[in-house]
């Protein structure tokens, strides 16, 4: 599950959580919208690779 928060004033976080442990984040970013884009960024990264493993089974 991903999730996002202000951790100051202008500062946004984005996390990825599973069974309780954060697996991945990112800090520092300068509004909500831009913490989401980069969490999508990563999801589709993991994606990809996740495609290309299954693929040279």
């Amino acid at each position: 599950m991903f999730n996002f928060r202000e951790t100051g004033p202008g500062q946004w976080r984005w996390s990825f959580t599973f069974r309780d442990q954060t697996m991945a984040c990112g800090e520092g970013f300068p509004s909500e919208l831009s913490a989401r884009k980069a969490a999508e960024s990563f999801a589709s990264g993991v994606g990809l690779a996740l495609i290309d493993l299954i693929g040279h089974r």
